[in-house]
């Protein structure tokens, strides 16, 4: 039996069903439990986590009664607002805006414009 990298257990020509098949277990557990934290698996590299894009249209924003407006978004993918990271862009442009927001709840959150024509995009990570 041959122990790689973050503890998986390779069989070797020879190996007998008492030392094969308790490795076997042994490895199904590591594949079901494991992270990609560095420690007990191998990281993930950044530029393989893809952003998730969510579309807020212009006819959406609505009035809060300072000059500015907001809508209402909850968090895509089941994520939680406090795990994820956010870029606006707009959707004519795909300039980037420093958009405001704040969090509702776990899951959603108001973003903050003070132009209501436009449409945005938003990008986020986690």
């Amino acid at each position: 039996m041959i122990i790689l990298s973050y503890g998986v257990k390779k069989p070797t020509t020879g190996d007998k069903g008492s030392v094969f098949f308790p490795a076997l277990e042994d490895d199904l557990e590591y594949l079901n439990d494991h992270t990609h934290d560095g420690v007990e698996g191998a990281p993930i590299p950044a530029t393989n986590i893809v952003s998730v894009k969510q579309s807020l249209l212009a006819a959406s924003w609505l009035a809060v009664g300072d000059g500015s407006y907001r809508q209402l978004v909850t968090v895509a993918n089941g994520k939680l607002f406090d795990d994820i990271t956010l870029t606006f862009k707009d959707n004519a442009t795909s300039e980037v805006l420093l958009l405001g927001t704040l969090k509702a709840s776990s899951t959603t959150y108001y973003v903050y414009i003070n132009d209501p024509s436009l449409a945005v995009n938003v990008y986020n990570r986690g």
